[in-house]
């Protein structure tokens, strides 16, 4: 899923008419796009029940704030191709966004479109208040921060599928945390939309790509202006800051990085000195010609280019625009001319005046719009490069361009490479002394830092951009330096174990006594660890039984043994523990000397626990009890064959019931249609299974159409985006076919579409 703001941008209309137009589109889309279909629809906080009342209660309200240009904000959800919310779903994810943004309470419009393969929600909301008739300002200003936190949320409670540079991850423990990413130097979101309409790089990622390193080791201005010419750029002075001209487009110098500022340059370089940049001549900068974004249909952007390249571009602004800008900057004058000369009056004349002369210039712009608005419009520039595709009837090369970021290699991020530690390391010493113990595949660092008023904020180092999997044993060695760093700035450092074939069970908050009884009872803890003076954490090592009820049985483990033993709050089986070597920084264990205990080894042995391992298997015995008595759901009648595609739909059901809580049946459909396809069935058999199969598995939801909802799911299957991900999903293929029963011996059929 992705979120956004969106921007104000038609501040010359009224606020009325503002508002107006954004709650008729939410409600009703086709109006201004046919294309665009609303799903469903509601409203909150109003009085009225009809769509014209509500519209008018939301202007009427928003009218009474003097001091706020626009107090109604619009956010959309947009939701990944195959993934279809429900209106019970669309309900709660408007609960948790009003209730997180501390908007409760207020009017609030929002509606459920799709003109595209992806769904996406529009929420409106009213910041004015109508019991205390102010504006409400969400987590002071910073709203899109938190809106991002409230996306992980949702994904995590509904289970939609995250996007690779998502800012916010939830842990298993059901925290909040941020993910450290590798610092990448990026164009703003609106250098990246022109990237997508035009195919070719912006200006900034020129700027970026050619002046990063010659702003960042230029040791005098001479230099960087000769290297800048060389690139072909330009660095200017423009009032107190610098920009990089790109051609005749001017970048911020601080769009290229943040530390480039002229004031940065200046403490750096010394007092600006202007370069010469002769416009002729083999000194002049060269004349950049543009360059494709992506490899990713090159040759048809190669002759998308060439059709307009003797196109003149229009840069100016329509000539209604420039008219209404003389006349604001000649009202401007007139007013500082005219209620100069009356200031000598005295007040009450002087505010005759400013009235009288603001109606008269109000009523001036509005004639100005309104002529602005009966003109006939002019046609458009350069159409989109997937517009252009689509028009030749290239639709797959369409559609790899839409989804080229799944089909090209992924950008690098520019950061020098760690430097390994030394092996004498303490930290690294401790490191490697528990990861022998335990024995984990990867290694999660999770980084919190703990306020004196109990508050603390959380985030993961990962490895890359996307799912938190932590690091190998090595890869963690190698970026012990910069977990060191974070320590030093009053971070609290936790290392999670993670494994695909082990459970590593923590208990957590064990007094002497009750490490002393544990140890007594039989259970062989592979690292014992002292988190605070008379406070331990143990980790226990067992292997997974393999059954379909891993997860479960972990999790009801882990709640045994700490009910028993350790941390009665305590209910999953992968947690975050202190890790060794580190501080413990809880505030209340601060010193007199303002030093903080360590975490210290005080045993480490690889080994599994096997009295833990007989009592996982007492609860899996359980757990296979109760499904066994668990009467089935009725089901579609099908041929019972190997290929059957209803039969093939179950078995994958329950594949997937066995490895994943199943919170939205959407995304599960979407997941058993990319696995049969995977194995070789049309896309028709597939639609057909899951219009027959999907209503089976959920309670009554009357008035659904079932067919226009099964050749959806089929579509996102057998399209550009299925695609991708089966390209992502190449390691599992084998073992979909093992649970339709398909023979090893069979050959695969090809499933790729012919391009």
């Amino acid at each position: 899923m992705i979120v956004k703001k969106v921007k104000n941008k038609k501040t010359a209309k009224p606020k009325a008419w503002q508002i107006g137009d954004l709650v008729d589109y939410i409600r009703h889309p086709h109006n201004k796009n046919p294309q665009e279909k609303i799903e469903y629809a509601g409203g909150r906080n109003f009085l009225s029940r009809t769509h014209a009342g509500q519209k008018m209660e939301m202007i009427t309200l928003a009218g009474e704030s003097v001091h706020s240009k626009m107090p109604v904000t619009h956010w959309i959800f947009s939701w990944q191709e195959g993934e279809q919310p429900t209106r019970e779903q669309v309900e709660k994810i408007v609960d948790i966004f009003l209730e997180r943004m501390g908007l409760v309470g207020h009017q609030t419009v929002f509606g459920l479109h799709h003109d595209t393969d992806n769904y996406h929600l529009h929420i409106a909301v009213n910041r004015m208040n109508a019991e205390t008739e102010k504006v409400v300002q969400p987590h002071k200003g910073f709203d899109i921060k938190e809106a991002h936190k409230i996306l992980a949320l949702i994904e995590h409670k509904q289970g939609w599928k995250s996007q690779e540079n998502a800012l916010y991850a939830v842990l298993e423990n059901g925290e909040l945390a941020r993910r450290q990413k590798n610092k990448e130097v990026k164009p703003k979101q609106a250098a990246l939309d022109f990237e997508c309409a035009r195919g070719e790089k912006s200006a900034q990622r020129i700027a970026q790509e050619r002046g990063h390193d010659i702003l960042k080791n230029a040791t005098s201005w001479a230099e960087l202006h000769q290297k800048m010419a060389l690139a072909g750029l330009r660095f200017e002075k423009e009032g107190s800051g610098a920009v990089v001209f790109v051609g005749d487009i001017a970048v911020k110098a601080s769009s290229v990085s943040r530390a480039f500022s002229m004031g940065k340059l200046c403490k750096k370089l010394g007092d600006f000195a202007p370069g010469d940049y002769p416009e002729n001549g083999p000194d002049a900068p060269k004349k950049i010609a543009p360059e494709p974004v992506s490899s990713v249909n090159a040759e048809e952007w190669k002759k998308y280019q060439a059709e307009y390249a003797g196109e003149q571009e229009v840069t100016q602004e329509p000539e209604e625009n420039i008219e209404l800008a003389h006349a604001k900057k000649r009202h401007r004058e007139e007013r500082k001319n005219t209620l100069s000369r009356l200031a000598k009056y005295g007040l009450p004349i002087l505010n005759i005046a400013r009235h009288c002369l603001k109606v008269q210039q109000t009523q001036e712009l509005r004639q100005l719009r309104l002529a602005r608005r009966q003109r006939p419009k002019k046609r458009k520039g350069r159409p989109r490069f997937e517009t252009w595709l689509r028009s030749r009837g290239l639709n797959v090369q369409a559609d790899r361009w839409r989804y080229r970021a799944g089909l090209e290699p992924a950008r690098e991020a520019q950061r020098p490479p760690e430097i390994p530690m030394q092996k004498d390391s303490p930290e690294l010493q401790n490191f490697e002394r528990y990861a022998a113990a335990v024995d984990a595949e990867r290694y999660r660092v999770t980084c919190i830092k703990m306020d004196a008023d109990g508050g603390k904020k959380t985030f993961i180092l990962d490895k890359k951009d996307g799912a938190t999997r932590g690091f190998t044993s090595d890869e963690l060695a190698v970026r012990m330096r910069e977990i060191i760093r974070l320590q030093q700035r009053g971070e609290n450092i936790y290392y999670t174990p993670l494994s695909e074939e082990k459970h590593h069970i923590l208990i957590d908050d064990m007094t002497a006594e009750n490490l002393e009884r544990l140890q007594k009872d039989g259970f062989h803890p592979a690292v014992i660890l002292e988190s605070s003076p008379e406070n331990f954490q143990c980790i226990l090592t067992i292997p997974k039984l393999r059954s379909g009820f891993d997860r479960n049985v972990g999790n009801r483990l882990t709640e045994r043994l700490n009910r028993l033993y350790g941390d009665k709050n305590l209910l999953g089986c992968i947690h975050p523990h202190r890790a060794p070597g580190f501080e413990n920084r809880k505030p209340k264990h601060r010193r007199e000397d303002g030093g903080y205990p360590q975490v210290q080894i005080l045993y480490a042995e690889r080994r599994e626990c096997t009295k833990a391992l007989e009592l996982a298997r007492h609860i899996d015995r359980e757990y296979a009890d109760a499904a066994k008595a668990q009467r089935e759901r009725p089901r579609a009648v099908s041929s019972g064959r190997p290929g059957d595609p209803v039969s093939a739909y179950y078995a994958h059901l329950d594949n997937i019931r066995k490895h994943l809580t199943i919170t939205d049946y959407s995304r599960v459909d979407a997941m058993i249609a990319l696995r049969m396809r995977s194995n070789g069935h049309g896309r028709e058999d597939v639609a057909e299974a899951i219009r027959v199969c999907a209503p089976t598995i959920r309670e009554a939801q009357g008035g659904r159409n079932w067919q226009r909802y099964a050749e959806r799911t089929a579509d996102y299957a057998f399209g550009m985006a299925g695609d991708v991900d089966l390209m992502k999903n190449e390691r599992y293929r084998e073992l979909w076919r093992k649970i339709e029963g398909i023979g090893q011996q069979e050959r695969e059929q090809p499933r790729q579409r012919m391009r």
